[in-house]
């Protein structure tokens, strides 16, 4: 079933789409992504909360909520401007990238937007609630995300970009950055 499902976005995934579907489906994966989806995750996280008793001083969750919520934002952005830039296309299904991107935060790993994402739910959290808040939304995104990379699009890369993609993979890391770029 994930096999087929990777194939039908390959097979959707060729011809550049307009300036206008690249727009709307920019404006709604954010909206979706950046709002709908940790809200959703927010309301499973108070509802986990009260069986927890744990917490950090809230000065410290607000601050390190900040700046992981910026930054996470910020490689997300990076991301996808890479993708439209280079890829000609967006982070959304409905108009993929037209090639193979390996350069800006995809030379540090295969999938900054998750990594990007899982900080700045993990700063939503902090912000909205607390610690225990943070965690909850920052491992669902990290859980949900990974498992539809590796089962779905890890599959539909390699269909749609070959050889190019199986190199890709073997040499960068799946989410976490390198910090440092490999010497060619």
């Amino acid at each position: 079933m994930l096999s087929r499902l990777a194939s039908t976005i390959a097979r959707y995934a060729a011809g550049e789409r307009s300036l206008l579907v690249k727009g709307v489906s920019l404006l709604i994966g954010s909206l979706v992504f950046l709002l709908l989806l940790p809200a959703g995750f927010m309301v499973i996280a108070r509802m986990l909360a009260p069986h927890v008793g744990f917490a950090a001083p809230r000065t410290l969750e607000l601050g390190v909520g900040g700046v992981a919520g910026l930054a996470g934002l910020g490689f997300v952005g990076w991301a996808a401007l890479e993708q439209w830039r280079v890829g000609r296309g967006t982070p959304a299904q409905c108009a993929p990238t037209q090639r193979l991107i390996t350069s800006g935060p995809y030379a540090r790993c295969r999938n900054p937007i998750e990594f990007g994402a899982v900080l700045y739910y993990l700063g939503l959290g902090l912000l909205w609630g607390s610690l225990f808040h943070g965690l909850v939304l920052g491992v669902l995104g990290l859980a949900l995300g990974s498992v539809y990379h590796r089962t779905v699009e890890e599959r539909e890369l390699e269909q749609r970009f070959g050889a190019a993609y199986v190199c890709y993979r073997q040499a960068t890391p799946f989410l976490f950055p390198r910090l440092w770029r490999r010497r060619e």
